[in-house]
């Protein structure tokens, strides 16, 4: 039995596909896994922590509407991607093909939507964010079921053959991990000081960073708090470091990247982050407080809008632009931080949030296809 994952790019598309891959191998063991991504794309790093899952690099591209010229280059690269991907279908030959978003998930999934009406091939996408994007609204009329996190998704896609609310997956290690003094070790923290977790996504966040430098005394001072910060692309882990020293602060520890976040989790009394789809689903699924920054410049503004969704729930604090332009993201935090009422008001509405059998709900449904396929 061969199953195909195909899409990427960022976190918020990736960390769900390995979720779901993880539930396959514990579920149906013994299925033939492929993934089909781009090499540029973090699923080339990601996928390589499962050496049971076999991964196919095609040449996507997004589209560029900067200029004829880059217009013309991409639909180039779409059409190559088309090429390579049905090479890769004949030789695969999957029996469900799953997107879940991304601009190299377009391409597996509508051909093997269209070759499932007359192969036995069952497609099916999975829309992480409240506001879907352009692609999946498009495969949505073609595939045989749609998966969203949130049901106010399911209003995007009115002519969907079928559309199941499971919840964003999440990797198993986010349920597992526990507070430890092991885990404050591994980060250099003290475990007798409150935490907050900050990061950026899988890219890092510039704005979040710099609000963190421009506070920096501030933090500095308060005895009783100590700050994770993740810098990802954003600043050099070096420069951070050496500014942080020149001002005497010693309870920010600053990593590039961090490869066991679900520890950082663990850890974290209170997490500021921006408002990707799966970092939300990180959030509500492990009852943490948080205060979330939307990044403004998403496509259709979907990270506002999952954070809203959050918000509605009282399950966040949201850091509008006019707080971030007035420096006023670190003053929130610290008040909000020794308020041992709020943050447990915040977790609990945050839990209620969680969807713990996102991926119990989306691997049931991959078995329904695959019974499809076999009829």
């Amino acid at each position: 039995m061969n199953l195909l994952i195909a899409g990427g790019g960022t976190g918020g598309h990736v960390y769900p596909a390995m979720a779901i891959i993880q539930g396959l191998r514990q579920r149906m063991p013994g299925a033939n896994v492929a993934y089909i991504g781009t090499r540029r794309g973090l699923e080339a790093r990601a996928v390589r922590e499962c050496p049971w899952v076999r991964f196919f690099a095609i040449h996507a591209r997004g589209l560029d509407r900067h200029g004829r010229a880059a217009s013309l280059r991409a639909g180039a690269w779409l059409l190559v991607s088309f090429a390579e991907t049905l090479i890769l279908l004949a030789r695969l030959r999957p029996r469900v093909v799953v997107g879940v978003g991304g601009y190299s998930s377009f391409p597996p999934v509508l051909l093997a939507a269209l070759l499932g009406r007359i192969l036995p091939i069952r497609t099916a996408i999975h829309e992480q964010n409240a506001v879907p994007g352009l692609a999946n609204r498009s495969l949505s009329r073609v595939v045989d079921v749609v998966f969203v996190s949130y049901p106010i998704a399911a209003n995007a896609f009115p002519r969907a053959r079928r559309v199941v609310v499971t919840g964003n997956p999440i990797r198993e290690e986010f349920l597992r991990e526990r507070r430890s003094s092991a885990a404050y070790r591994e980060f250099g923290l003290d475990p007798r000081r409150r935490t907050v977790l900050v990061f950026g996504g899988s890219n890092g966040s510039p704005e979040l960073v710099d609000q963190i430098l421009e506070a920096k005394e501030t933090l500095g001072r308060r005895e009783d708090l100590q700050v994770l910060l993740v810098t990802g692309g954003a600043r050099p882990e070096a420069e951070v470091r050496r500014e942080l020293k020149a001002a005497k602060v010693e309870n920010v520890e600053v990593r590039q990247y961090v490869d066991r976040m679900a520890t950082a989790f663990a850890i974290a009394d209170l997490i500021v982050a921006r408002a990707g789809a799966t970092t939300l689903a990180e959030i509500t699924t492990c009852g943490k407080p948080a205060v979330l920054v939307p990044w403004r410049g998403a496509t259709d503004d979907h990270q506002w809008e999952n954070a809203r969704v959050l918000e509605r729930a009282e399950a966040c604090r949201l850091a509008d632009a006019q707080t971030m332009r007035r420096g006023e993201l670190v003053g929130g935090i610290l008040q909000l931080a020794k308020d041992d009422a709020a943050l447990v008001r915040l977790a609990g509405n945050a839990r209620r949030l969680g969807q713990r059998r996102a991926s119990a709900l989306i691997l049931g449904e991959i078995q329904t296809l695959v019974r499809g396929a076999r009829a």
